[in-house]
């Protein structure tokens, strides 16, 4: 009786396992897609307390949320900012529950503001900065490491700031994308020469991370849970993975982003999702109503995933052939008793 109950039972487990794994494993990318024809954003960060995606743009000073469901609300509008300001970079602190912001004013500055208390989110601070800024990022400490025209500046949780790095690297070349890595150092990629380099998170040091070649283009970077960060220009994507703490790196995968949209930045969703900003279909011109948060992902990855539902089809159909092979053995043995 247990026999021919287990063998009853293995196969209803096994199809109720592809049923759920199936669908999760051949799901299309999340595509949000935002009707706004007065805000267009440049700029990109994952909230994981609300839930929500944070985006700002260089022609306003507000920054806005935007949920699944492609709901653009504002999240904060800050009265006391000087006139024409804007916003050039944002990153959010979800560990103490701050949202970063570049300011770009005739003297530019980085505000923060007190994501805990809604609505208002007061403003935290609001530092100086000494040059013109183009990234920012956010260590495990609260630290602020804003990436300039010059050199890169660190603002502590008090908006005190100082001088972090000022390699001839940076000096030569602005530094456009920049993110933390849970080993307490930088990652930061520039436009112009393609070059990716690893910034010490204590004293600043800049190293160039050896690749197998240069990411032109690259607008923006973010860091998955499991290491690999993600590199994003404007009609392409890279993943990269290092196995000595990114003194180099490899590329695992390359894929050609929305050709008609140019991308704007990234961030990573529930430490494994990686998501792309792209702007309008033609950027200033009349008619643009809309912008598009899509996920992208590695089709390496991707046929991975493949094999491995393969993988559990072909065990369940073997295992369903055995099934009935043993269900046919058993029904003889009974047909023989009551004979």
């Amino acid at each position: 009786m247990k026999r021919s109950l287990l063998l009853l039972l293995l196969p209803i487990s096994i199809c109720i396992s592809l049923l759920l794994v199936g669908p999760t494993l051949a799901h299309g990318p999340h595509i949000i897609t935002v009707r706004s024809p007065t805000f267009s954003p440049d700029t990109l960060a994952w909230d994981p307390t609300s839930q929500h995606f944070v985006v700002a743009s260089s022609r306003h000073p507000s920054l806005h949320s935007v949920s699944d469901a492609g709901v653009l609300q504002t999240l904060i509008s800050d009265p006391h900012l000087p006139p024409n300001s804007s916003v050039l970079a944002v990153s959010v602190d979800s560990l103490r529950g701050r949202l970063l912001a570049v300011i770009h004013t005739p003297h530019p500055s980085l505000a923060a503001y007190d994501l805990s208390r809604p609505p208002l989110h007061p403003r935290l601070f609001l530092s100086p900065l000494p040059n013109l800024p183009t990234a920012v990022a956010v260590d495990s400490l609260g630290n602020a490491c804003v990436a300039g025209s010059d050199f890169i500046s660190k603002i502590d949780v008090d908006g005190q700031d100082s001088i972090f790095s000022n390699s001839s690297a940076v000096r030569s070349h602005p530094i456009n994308g920049i993110a933390y890595f849970r080993m307490d150092y930088f990652l930061a990629v520039q436009s112009s020469t393609g070059k990716m380099y690893k910034i010490d998170g204590e004293d600043g040091s800049t190293r160039q991370v050896l690749l197998p070649k240069d990411l032109t283009g690259a607008i923006g970077i973010a860091i998955r849970g499991d290491g690999t960060a993600v590199v994003v220009g404007h009609h392409k994507a890279w993943f990269l993975k290092s196995d000595d703490g990114w003194a180099e790196a490899g590329i695992y995968d390359e894929i050609a982003l929305d050709d008609r949209r140019a991308a704007k930045g990234v961030a990573v969703r529930e430490g494994k999702r990686v998501y792309v900003l792209f702007g309008d279909l033609e950027e200033g011109s009349l008619g643009n109503e809309e912008f598009r948060i899509e996920e992208v992902e590695s089709d390496r990855e991707k046929e991975g995933e493949n094999v491995w539902m393969l993988v559990l089809i072909g065990f369940g159909l073997v295992y369903f052939l055995y099934w009935r092979f043993q269900m046919g053995k058993l029904v003889r043995e009974m047909n023989k008793k009551r004979e």
